[in-house]
């Protein structure tokens, strides 16, 4: 093997890690003018030997022609190979997705590296990488996908033969610190020694990332909700285009009268007037409800499919029917949702429409809040 003495003595090609650790300590010595025989200690072998190069892959990694993993890293023997993959997928519920994936990541040896509101980053063994890959794309819309791989072998290979290098340097210069007779000798052996060591930890960091990148690859994932579909055109029915303004709690209440209900657990009342009722709670819920004309007349579950049908190009739509209401649940496409509830009291009539509606930023302020609104509708008249 052929590398480059790091010294201030001429260039020259050496046959072996222990030539290359010589040539740097009677540079060193050369240069210092010192009086300790370096040559001889060299000679000697100052009692170390060089060590033989380590295992260049883990027993998991992967050659790209099928060789033994238990090999040093030689073209002829075979190429590490990191691989990378990057997912973008669409579904209605991302981080239930996310879930899944975690879990079969690690029943195949994976681990997660990252994880944050719709994204994951993957560590999977290099052995499981593709199947893996094409099991993620099953779970969804695929908006994009791409795999990347990168050569790590020449990179490995020069690591491990700098590694080699600076431990048998290490080893001669400790050799040598021994036989100093000079403190200025002493003094700059160990400025010398403590620079080598410092490259030697460095150099084994190095060299156990490239081996966890050869053993393990990376799948990155986005998962975000479906997005909305254009709305098709349709006939403009006058009597339904009031459902346009909805879900909005600044709707014009002055058509409109005030439904005044049971004020839900933890929330407030913020307005009570002849055409507004409103009540929020400490995460910014929101919770209102009026009265309007029931025209054209509808029963309650007629309005909630027509909701229905009028929201789910706009949002993800989901339909709730209890005894004493019919709620519509809207939930945006953004990756941090907002979710709306709309309901229609049974106790509507012929001539009156009783419509209760819910606001929460986060789906946290749902979890924390639903059952209280809920409740408030079950008890209302």
């Amino acid at each position: 093997m052929s590398c480059a003495a790091k010294s201030s003595s001429p260039v020259r090609s050496y046959s072996s890690y222990a030539d290359h650790a010589e040539a740097e300590v009677v540079g060193f010595f050369g240069g210092l003018g010192g009086s300790v025989d370096a040559a001889n200690v060299m000679a000697r072998g100052g009692g170390v030997r060089s060590a033989p190069p380590p295992q260049a892959m883990m027993e998991s990694a992967e050659w790209m022609d099928g060789s033994s993993a238990n090999e040093p890293a030689t073209p002829a023997r075979g190429r590490m190979i990191n691989y990378n993959g990057d997912i973008h997928l669409q579904n209605a519920e991302p981080e239930a997705v996310i879930d899944t994936v975690v879990e079969q990541l690690k029943a195949k040896g994976g681990s997660v590296s990252n994880r944050r509101n719709g994204f994951v980053s993957l560590q999977i063994p290099v052995a499981e990488f593709k199947a893996f890959f094409d099991y993620i794309l099953t779970l969804g819309n695929v908006a994009r996908k791409s795999i990347s791989a990168s050569d790590i072998t020449d990179a490995y290979s020069d690591n491990a033969a700098r590694l080699r290098i600076a431990e048998n340097t290490l080893a001669r210069y400790r050799e040598l610190l021994a036989l100093a007779k000079t403190e200025k000798e002493k003094i700059a052996l160990l400025k010398e020694i403590q620079r080598i060591s410092e490259e030697i930890e460095q150099r084994k960091i190095q060299e156990k990332e490239l081996l966890r990148q050869a053993a393990f690859s990376t799948i990155t994932l986005r998962v975000s909700n479906i997005p909305a579909k254009p709305l098709p055109q349709r006939i403009n029915i006058r009597a339904f285009e009031w459902l346009a303004m909805l879900p909005n709690e600044n709707l014009n209440f002055n058509r409109h009268k005030a439904l005044k209900l049971e004020v839900p657990k933890n929330f407030i009342e913020t307005e009570n007037s002849k055409n507004r009722w409103n009540v929020a709670s400490a995460l910014n819920a929101k919770f209102w409800a009026f009265e309007k004309q029931n025209k054209p007349q509808g029963t309650p579950d007629f309005w909630a499919n027509a909701m229905l049908y009028f929201f789910k190009f706009s949002f993800a739509t989901e339909l709730k029917t209890e005894e004493n209401f019919s709620l519509v649940r809207l939930q945006t496409s953004h990756s941090d949702p907002q979710i709306y509830y709309i309901a229609i009291l049974k106790s509507t009539n012929e001539k009156t429409l009783r419509i209760a509606q819910a606001y929460f930023p986060t789906k946290e302020a749902e979890e924390k809040n639903s059952e209280a609104v809920l409740e408030t509708l079950r008890r209302a008249k």
